[in-house]
């Protein structure tokens, strides 16, 4: 996933059984953010996945997890 890639956002949201989520839509990749590892308790340097900057068709710019994007058409 890079810049300038179209995408569309499927957000998983809450602890449910089964998963609830939430359709964003079709968007442009605006930043990669790499995230640093974490330590949680005992369990050290965990990678949470990268955050991706999306600008969506609704005119709003939001954040999300690498995981709630799907890359429909690469930027050539």
């Amino acid at each position: 996933m890079k810049v300038g890639d179209l995408v569309n956002v499927r957000q998983q949201y809450g602890c449910h059984t089964p998963p609830q989520y939430r359709e964003r839509g079709l968007g442009v990749v605006l930043d990669v953010i790499e995230t640093e590892r974490v330590d949680i308790g005992s369990a050290t340097n965990i990678y949470l996945g990268d955050s991706v900057v999306v600008a969506l068709t609704t005119g709003k710019v939001d954040v999300f997890n690498q995981e709630s994007v799907e890359v429909v058409n690469e930027r050539r």
